[in-house]
């Protein structure tokens, strides 16, 4: 009896261990979507040009900002962390991301549409601040 009740306990402990092992790797494989922290629009001040977002994200999500801009505008996408452990990416209107940079970085963007800025903890939590300018 305890060999029978053993195996299909080990078959399922090792259906279970390779799931897990597929999810760990679909959630931190290169390219996954990181889990959302913070989606948001920036919206400059009347007259302006640029917006200072300042915010904080545990390890492990990213936070998601979305500014609407025209073909040939430069963006200028700019981050500090207390910690100095964030990177950012920008996406086009279309999904691929035209940049991926940790501090400072200028773009001129191809199209027009809505752009998505996402900040993300290189290691651990982040309390960051982060600048964008569209000129």
């Amino acid at each position: 009896m305890a060999i029978t009740t053993a195996r299909p306990f080990r078959a399922a402990a090792l259906a279970l261990t390779s799931v897990a092992a597929a999810c760990a790797l679909a959630i931190g494989g290169a390219g996954a979507a990181q889990a959302v922290g913070y989606q948001g629009e920036i919206r400059f001040a009347p007259g302006a040009s640029s917006a200072v977002v300042d915010g904080a994200i545990v390890r492990g999500d990213a936070d998601h900002y979305y500014l609407e801009a025209r073909r040939g505008q430069v963006m200028t996408v700019s981050t500090w962390a207390l910690e100095g452990n964030v990177n950012f990416s920008v996406s086009g209107p279309d999904g691929p991301t035209l940049v991926v940079a940790d501090h400072s970085t200028d773009i001129t963007l191809p199209r027009d549409g809505y752009y998505r800025v996402t900040v993300a903890p290189t290691r651990g939590n982040a309390t960051y601040t982060l600048y964008v300018e569209i000129r």
